[in-house]
C-alpha cells in the first residue's frame, strides 16, 4: 500500500525512479524497493520523499486502518449482498445491502462496508472507512438521489443514504424503525395514509402512462405491446392494474405483466432501450427519457419523519437541504417537477 502511494505520487509528477532518487539523495534501487514494498525507509528518507513528492509523511506512510466489525440489522434480509451501506437509526445500526438494482447508479455505487456473514436478518459488517453520522431515506422519487451530494456540502458532515422503495415498503421500514425518513406519494383527493410521523412536502408531479411509439389500447396490448411493470406494493403497480381494467383486459393478456422493476427511472430506461413499450412512471422520468406521456393523477410526494427524529441534527440538515437554493435549483431544472418552492413545507 505504501509502495503504491509512493509510485503513484512519483508518476503523477512525471518523475522517473532515478530522478526521484536524486532529489531524495538515495539510490534508484532504494526507490524501487520502497515502491515494491520490500524496504521501509528511515524517518529521514521518509521526510525527504514526502518533501520531494509534495506530500505529507502520514499521507504516504500511514498504516492501513482496520475498522472494528459492526453488527447491524438488514433493511432487506432477503437480499444476499457482499457489500452494504450502514448507519444508526435511533438505537440500532441498519445495513442497506447493495444487491441488484440497489447496487447501481450508472456504475457500481461505493459501499461503506463489506458483509462478512449473518443470519436471516442480522449481518456482520467490515467497514471500509470511519463511520459517519447517517440519514437513511426510503422512497421511490428519483429526485431523492439529489440529496446525498447536496447534504455532503453542508455542516455538520453527514452521509445521506437513499434506499429506493415502493410506498408500502418505505412506510413499513419507517414503522419498523429501519429508516429516518419514508417518502410516499398520494394523488390529489386521495386519503393520506395514517402514519405515526410528521409529514413534509418533497415534490409534486404527475404520474401516468409512459409509452414508446404506440399508445396502449386493448387491441395493441393483445397484439403484444410489452409492459414494464413495477413491484407489488407500489402505487405504480396499483395504477397499472387500474389501467388494465380500463382497457378491458386481464393480467394474463398483458405481455410483461409479471415483470417487476424497483424504480420509476428503471421503467423509463426499459422503454427507452426498447425492452418494453409502455409502463407507469412519473412525468419527470418520461420527459427525461424522451417518452410520450399520458397523465392519470397529479400527486404530492411527501416525507414522513417520526417526531423523535424531527429535531435531530441529521434531520435539521435535511430541512436545510430541502429549503436551500441548490436543491430547489436542481429540482427546477428537471422538467416535470411542480411547486418546487414548497419543498420542506410541513403538512398540517
Amino acid at each position: 500500500m505504501t509502495g503504491d502511494r509512493v509510485r503513484l505520487a512519483r508518476i503523477g509528477l512525471g518523475l522517473s525512479q532515478q530522478q526521484l532518487a536524486a532529489r531524495v539523495g538515495v539510490s534508484r534501487q532504494a526507490i524501487a524497493a520502497i515502491e515494491a514494498g520490500s524496504f521501509d525507509p528511515s524517518l529521514k528518507v521518509a521526510i525527504a520523499l514526502a518533501r520531494a513528492l509534495g506530500s505529507g509523511v502520514e499521507e504516504l506512510f500511514s498504516p492501513v486502518v482496520e475498522y472494528p466489525e459492526v453488527m447491524a440489522t438488514s433493511i432487506a434480509p432477503d437480499l444476499d449482498a457482499p457489500r452494504a451501506q450502514f448507519g444508526d437509526v435511533g438505537t440500532q445500526t441498519v445495513a442497506l445491502p447493495l444487491a441488484g438494482d440497489h447496487s447501481l447508479t450508472v456504475g457500481f455505487g461505493a459501499a461503506d462496508a463489506s458483509v462478512r456473514d449473518g443470519g436471516h436478518q442480522g449481518v456482520r459488517l467490515i467497514p471500509n472507512r470511519e463511520a459517519a453520522s447517517a440519514l437513511i431515506v426510503a422512497g421511490c422519487d428519483p429526485a431523492l438521489a439529489l440529496l446525498p451530494s447536496i447534504i455532503a456540502h453542508l455542516d455538520p458532515h453527514l452521509e445521506c443514504v437513499w434506499w429506493p422503495s415502493s410506498n408500502a415498503e418505505a412506510l413499513a421500514l419507517l414503522a419498523g424503525g429501519l429508516v429516518h425518513v419514508a417518502g410516499f406519494h398520494v394523488a390529489d383527493g386521495a386519503p393520506v395514509p395514517a402514519v405515526d410521523a410528521e409529514l413534509f412536502r418533497f415534490a409534486r408531479w404527475r404520474e401516468g402512462v409512459a409509452f414508446r411509439d404506440v399508445w396502449p389500447t386493448g387491441v395493441t396490448v393483445r397484439q403484444g405491446l410489452r409492459l414494464a411493470n413495477r413491484q407489488p406494493g407500489s402505487e405504480a403497480r396499483r395504477m397499472v392494474d387500474e389501467l388494465i381494467v380500463d382497457l378491458g383486459l386481464t393480467n394474463d393478456e398483458v405481455t410483461g405483466y409479471p415483470s417487476s422493476v424497483s424504480a420509476h427511472a428503471l421503467v423509463g430506461s426499459a422503454l427507452a432501450a426498447g425492452l418494453a413499450d409502455f409502463g407507469v412512471t412519473t412525468e419527470p422520468v418520461a420527459l427525461t427519457f424522451g417518452l410520450d406521456f399520458h397523465t392519470r393523477a397529479l400527486e404530492d410526494f411527501l416525507l414522513a419523519i417520526p417526531a423523535a427524529f424531527v429535531a435531530t441534527p441529521a434531520v435539521r440538515v435535511l430541512f436545510r437541504a430541502l429549503t436551500g437554493q441548490e436543491f430547489r435549483s436542481q429540482l427546477s431544472a428537471i422538467r416535470g417537477y411542480l411547486e418546487v418552492e414548497r419543498s420542506g413545507e410541513p403538512i398540517a
